[in-house]
């Protein structure tokens, strides 16, 4: 579905990539020589040329084509000639759609810089690159999942600062909604969401990044000790290569907030009167945190985990507030009305109310049972490894551990509801006290 004169100019471009790569030059088939003597824009590129040209592109990793794309900058009729190939090919890889998402999204950013104006849904753009093909209808599946994009985008627009883009994990799951697509990822109307979602949120990625920056730099200047990360080597790095470099910038970043932190969770900050105390960390548990730490698992760290997805969901829920479920690496954790209010709900932690304990008290369990269901599938895809497994099983070990003693709390504070005269309140935490409970002998079937 490529034309004669586009297959010259894709190969070109491969070409120098694997040269460079190599050191020498690299033989050319006897089809190449074919088609460069009579190049044609109307004629397609015959079957043997496009093997040929695959081979190339299979020589040529998503990390090496943006490097030369930003070295070099070829001409915008080589970047859509590549793009109409990759899509064009029967059977598509990974790397396709990382190629793809990465080339078509460059493009319009490239033309967004020369012409000083926004992009805007890219739709009949796309159509125009990619005239000529006829895309099968998308799935009832992917037409949900452009919904779903929609609202990583609502919850991008609530982000104020680096801090929440990397707690939040919005990377990661968007990158995984797009892997999900499939070959419908190919489609125009996917292809037009995706680089309108990628322009948006590269933009506020950039504008906090640089804010993060700076506020490290002003540590850096009184701190000698503090090193600040390369800020181009993160830009032009692929972000799974340097997703430890940006959390450390993001936790540097936090250096400079005068807030008091929280704490990793509230126990009973504000319990009704008469209630009982609510039992310390781990009480009743087999395992106490010296144990757990003794079994080289670092505590806090696990603790606040918690608290950030905790800080997680409630971002996610306040920018979309239709949300009725999770959906998790294998599995969707349901949402029911009371839990997605509690993960809305905003209360200051000087707040001594009912509302409030029972707010923190469903998220807690909200955030015990979000990291479940990302923690147990990585542990059970990795177990077969020599160390990988090791710290997604001390976190599993802490959650049921954690997840025990809240199930506990959210019984007892239940029991002192009802004694209240707040029946309904008192059956919808025994509720989420049983969701906990079912998620917690998931875990306890891998110990």
């Amino acid at each position: 579905m490529i034309t004669a004169q586009e297959f010259l100019e894709v190969q070109s471009m491969l070409a120098e990539v694997v040269e460079n790569e190599l050191g020498c030059a690299i033989p050319y088939p006897q089809e190449f020589t074919e088609i460069s003597s009579k190049p044609s824009q109307f004629r397609l590129a015959p079957d043997p040329a496009l093997r040929w040209l695959a081979l190339l592109d299979l020589a040529v990793s998503p990390p090496l084509l943006r490097k030369h794309v930003k070295e070099r900058g070829p001409a915008e009729e080589t970047i859509r000639a590549y793009l109409r190939f990759l899509v064009s090919k029967k059977h598509h890889t990974q790397a396709d759609r990382d190629k793809v998402d990465w080339l078509a999204t460059h493009l319009f950013q490239a033309r967004e810089e020369r012409t000083k104006q926004p992009t805007g849904w890219p739709k009949a753009p796309v159509e125009e690159i990619l005239k000529g093909f006829q895309p099968p209808p998308l799935r009832e599946s992917s037409t949900q999942l452009l919904d779903d994009l929609s609202s990583l985008l609502e919850e991008i627009r609530h982000f104020e600062t680096f801090g929440q883009i990397t707690d939040s994990r919005i990377i990661d799951r968007g990158r995984d909604l797009k892997n999900r697509f499939e070959d419908d990822f190919f489609h125009p109307d996917v292809l037009a969401a995706t680089i309108n979602y990628n322009l948006i949120f590269g933009k506020k990625f950039h504008a906090l990044l640089q804010q993060t920056i700076h506020k490290v730099k002003d540590i850096a200047a009184r701190q000698p000790d503090e090193r600040a990360p390369n800020h181009q080597e993160l830009l032009t790095h692929d972000y799974r290569s340097t997703a430890g470099l940006f959390r450390d910038l993001s936790e540097l970043g936090r250096k400079q907030e005068t807030e008091k932190p929280k704490p990793p969770f509230i126990l009973s900050e504000a319990r009704p009167e008469n209630a009982p105390a609510s039992p310390a960390p781990f009480a009743g548990s087999s395992v106490s945190p010296p144990q757990l730490r003794d079994l080289g698992i670092n505590v806090e760290a696990e603790a606040l985990k918690i608290r950030k997805r905790k800080e997680e969901l409630s971002v996610r829920l306040r920018a979309n507030p239709s949300v009725t479920s999770l959906p998790g690496t294998w599995s969707t954790l349901p949402l029911l009305e009371w839990e997605s209010g509690a993960l809305r709900a905003e209360y200051p932690l000087s707040e001594q109310s009912f509302r409030a304990e029972f707010a923190r008290n469903v998220s807690q369990a909200m955030a015990i049972l979000s990291l479940i269901d990302d923690e147990l599938p990585q542990y059970q895809e990795k177990r077969g490894t020599e160390y990988l497994w090791k710290r997604h099983y001390d976190t599993l070990l802490y959650l049921l551990q954690e997840g025990r003693c809240h199930k506990d709390r959210l019984l007892r504070l239940a029991v002192v509801t009802e004694q209240k005269g707040l029946i309904e309140k008192a059956k919808q935490l025994a509720q989420t006290a049983e969701k906990l409970e079912s998620g917690l002998n998931r875990v306890a079937a891998i110990f």
